[in-house]
């Protein structure tokens, strides 16, 4: 290994000793659960503090073995490799897709990130910051935000006005957060969190919460809430409903896409001898889930439970009638496209059944 491979790779793992002190700032970490997680030896890791307190300036201290980090002006020294520089890009591009108003602190966020990766990853970031940039912010949702991270951070209930789908007009809750959760699926941020009126744990979507303001209420988050253990038996954010096991049938056409993708951590996917994706998961039956079922139109079918088969059903009528008269009135229909190329196919005579296949 060159000399400037193995300079690289010191500086790149006192940057993670760094950062698993501080992940573990609140008790500290041992000088030997740090040589696990990095693979070296404990020798290396004493030399690494004694480096960042020598070179850097860093003030650790040391309680029953534990290392801990002392707050001062310190800057952690950062070196990525190419690989966690992608991901702080792809970040980027998520966050790009997941709202549609520009969060002037996500834009900060990734400009301080984006000073320490390569110039061409460094440059598609600063893209991709302009591009949000022409967006409208929504000052709105930023100030509940700011509000209710401050009341989840320090433990405070929040005060709040709601306006859930159902009503008319927004509605008064006291709020203990639980949880903060970016949804990818709806383009939006929930709050998980327990409601005093409800006297249960809900989820509220930011966006619809009209204010917010911080009580001097405290409260303390129960030791076994684990918010990937809540959300995990449902599709979406709507948690509500039992689990149950779900059976989806996928045809030939699109049984390879099933194949390939992980819906969720639930799922088991298997090919029949006649090409269909049979998909099994742990799910409730929620309005997420139907949502889904429904985007593919006749390319999958619900073989279990029975309660789901007839939610699609129904909902598949009630389509029907809203476009009945337009199969009726002799109009055009639309192109169809090829399932296997995803080409354009001018066949008048045929309805547009099929979907899009990328």
């Amino acid at each position: 290994m060159k000399l400037k491979d193995r300079q690289y790779d010191r500086f790149a793992r006192i940057g993670r000793v760094v950062a698993l002190i501080q992940l573990h700032k609140t008790w500290g970490v041992t000088v030997e659960r740090l040589a696990e997680l990095c693979e070296v030896d404990k020798r290396t890791i004493y030399r690494d503090i004694k480096a960042l307190e020598s070179i850097w300036h860093a003030k650790f201290q040391c309680v029953d073995g534990r290392y801990s980090l002392i707050e001062s002006d310190f800057l952690n020294p950062i070196t990525l490799t190419r690989l966690e520089a992608l991901t702080i890009f792809m970040a980027s591009r998520l966050l790009l897709s997941h709202s549609k108003a520009f969060n002037p602190h996500v834009a900060t966020t990734f400009e301080k990130l984006g000073a320490t990766l390569d110039p061409q990853l460094r440059d598609e970031i600063r893209k991709t910051l302009e591009w949000m940039r022409r967006r409208k912010p929504d000052q709105k949702t930023e100030r509940v935000l700011d509000e209710i991270t401050h009341c989840w951070l320090n433990h405070k209930t929040v005060r709040m006005r709601y306006w859930t789908l159902n009503r008319h007009s927004a509605r008064e809750r006291l709020v203990d957060t639980y949880y903060i959760q970016p949804s990818a699926l709806d383009h939006a941020t929930y709050l998980i969190g327990y409601c005093h009126h409800r006297k249960q744990v809900l989820v509220f979507r930011v966006d619809r919460i009209h204010d917010a303001e911080r009580t001097k209420q405290d409260y303390e988050i129960p030791e076994d809430f684990d918010a990937n253990v809540y959300l995990s038996p449902y599709w979406g954010m709507t948690a509500t409903g039992t689990p149950q096991e779900v059976i989806l049938r996928f045809r030939p056409e699109v049984a390879r896409i099933a194949a390939e993708t992980l819906w969720h951590e639930s799922q088991a996917t298997q090919l029949d001898s006649e090409g269909y994706a049979v998909v099994t998961m742990k799910l409730a039956l929620t309005r997420d889930l139907v949502s889904f079922i429904l985007g593919w139109g006749e390319m999958v079918e619900v073989l279990q439970p029975r309660a789901l088969r007839r939610q699609i059903a129904d909902a598949a009528s009630r389509l029907y009638k809203c476009y009945e008269s337009a199969l009726e009135d002799g109009q055009t229909p639309l192109p169809c496209f090829d399932t296997t190329s995803g080409s354009q196919v001018n066949t008048p005579d045929q309805t547009a059944t099929q979907p899009v296949l990328f």
